[in-house]
C-alpha cells in the first residue's frame, strides 16, 4: 500500500523558505459577504452587481451561493466577476426557487482573484428576472 501526499502536505514535509504555503490555503481568515436584490423585469444581457468589491489574492469558497425566487418562466442566470474569465457558474435556469452554487465545481472550485473583483449576476435566459437574489458569499484572504 502506498503513501500518497496532497501539494501543500508535500511542502509541509519538505520544510525550508522556498515551499511556503499561501496564506489563503491555509489558516486563512475567511470572510463572509450578504447581499440582496430585487429584479424587476431585468433583461437578458443586463447584469446585477452584488456586494463590495473582494479583494486581490482572495480565494473563493465553494460554499458561497445565489438564493433565488421563482424569477420567471424562461429565466436563468451565470455568475462570475468583473475580473476577465472567472466565472463562479454555468448559467442555470431560475424558474423556481432555488440557489446556484459558486465556485463549486472542478473548474472554479477554490477560485483565486488576481484583481479586485466584483461579483457580477447576469441575465442569461430568454424571459426578464423578476425577483428577489440573495448573495452569500465566503472568501478566504
Amino acid at each position: 500500500m502506498a503513501t500518497t501526499y496532497g501539494v501543500n502536505r508535500t511542502k509541509i514535509r519538505a520544510g525550508g523558505h522556498q515551499n511556503i504555503i499561501s496564506p489563503d490555503e491555509q489558516g486563512a481568515r475567511v470572510k463572509w459577504v450578504h447581499d440582496s436584490a430585487e429584479a424587476a423585469g431585468v433583461a437578458k444581457g443586463s447584469f446585477i452587481y452584488m456586494g463590495g468589491q473582494i479583494p486581490a489574492g482572495a480565494q473563493i469558497l465553494p460554499e458561497s451561493k445565489i438564493y433565488h425566487d421563482n424569477l420567471g418562466s424562461n429565466t436563468a442566470i451565470a455568475v462570475g466577476t468583473s475580473e476577465l474569465g472567472v466565472e463562479l457558474s454555468a448559467s442555470e435556469a431560475t424558474t423556481a426557487a432555488g440557489s446556484v452554487d459558486l465556485g463549486a465545481d472542478a473548474d472554479s472550485f477554490g477560485t483565486k482573484l488576481t484583481a479586485a473583483s466584483d461579483i457580477i449576476v447576469t441575465s442569461s435566459g430568454s424571459g426578464a428576472l423578476t425577483g428577489t437574489l440573495r448573495l452569500d458569499l465566503y472568501y478566504a484572504v
